[in-house]
């Protein structure tokens, strides 16, 4: 992984120790979880952290992803994991394919899918690996039957990052994450975590300067007490165009970062998408 120095940890990762303490505990003893909740929430920052804590000898087999969407898209992206780990059993395959081992990218166009997924499936049964699939737009059947067979036949725990489940993701999804022992939710902060995450912003963004009487209250209101609400609107309350005089226009700050989403809040770390060192 690859750190960077942008936000302070305090202001992404706020109040979340026991759902960190039960995701580091599903991993050491190999056992899958969903992990859902709103944008914003925290889920993302949640498995970073964990993972940051790992021992280097657990970091070894951890497979990170970002952003999944797709079946082909995401057996690519694990197997290219697998072949920077030097993979001895994708390896073997690639040469029984009649490809060296500085030619991976042209054995990946050159497979089918279902090769893709077989080749997969040996690797990781052969190894302890872990997989963590965040941000997952959309959980296809295929996408969803993958999972199955990683968790169910191959022994290799999945950590799937998703929004709050549609009804047709839920079916695919229900009876691998079937109880709340498979499951974790982040919900909104309780009250005084989002009071001291506001308080941690407001000194960040250098707001302490404004008259903030009314932003106060009112961040706390819209915000819904979703931590990335809390960050865009304090990054947002910083800029000029979104002040009155001292006060800043509360109003258009929360209208505008919902329309810009949390995507381009500075990130603590930017992950790239491979197996963990």
């Amino acid at each position: 992984m690859q750190v960077s120095d942008q936000p302070l940890i305090s202001e992404v990762f706020f109040n979340r120790e026991a759902e960190a303490a039960r995701l580091l505990a599903a991993i050491k003893e190999r056992q899958s979880l969903l992990i859902s909740g709103p944008a914003g929430i925290g889920k993302t920052r949640l498995v970073l952290e964990v993972l940051k804590d790992l021992r280097r000898d657990q970091h070894k087999s951890c497979i990170y992803l970002s952003a999944v969407a797709g079946l082909r898209g995401t057996l690519s992206r694990l197997l290219r994991n697998l072949n920077a780990a030097e993979d001895p059993t994708l390896r073997r395959q690639m040469r029984a394919d009649g490809f060296g081992s500085s030619d991976f990218e042209a054995w990946l166009k050159a497979q089918p899918s279902s090769h893709l997924k077989g080749t997969l499936y040996r690797s990781v049964e052969r190894r302890s690996y872990c997989i963590f699939l965040d941000q997952v737009s959309v959980v296809t059947p295929a996408v969803a039957k993958v999972v199955k067979e990683l968790v169910r036949m191959r022994n290799t725990p999945v950590y799937l990052v998703v929004r709050d489940l549609k009804a047709r993701d839920a079916a695919h999804l229900s009876n691998l994450y079937w109880s709340e022992k498979h499951r974790v939710y982040l919900g909104p902060l309780p009250g005084t975590a989002a009071r001291e995450l506001l308080d941690s912003c407001v000194g960040r963004f250098g707001l302490s300067r404004l008259d903030l009487s009314v932003f106060r209250r009112e961040v706390s209101r819209l915000s819904g007490r979703v931590p990335g609400a809390i960050v865009q609107m304090c990054a947002l309350a910083a800029e000029p165009h979104y002040q009155s005089g001292l006060r800043p226009k509360t109003g258009l700050l929360h209208l505008d970062s919902l329309m810009r989403g949390y995507e381009k809040l500075p990130k603590p770390e930017r992950v790239r998408e491979r197996l963990c060192p």
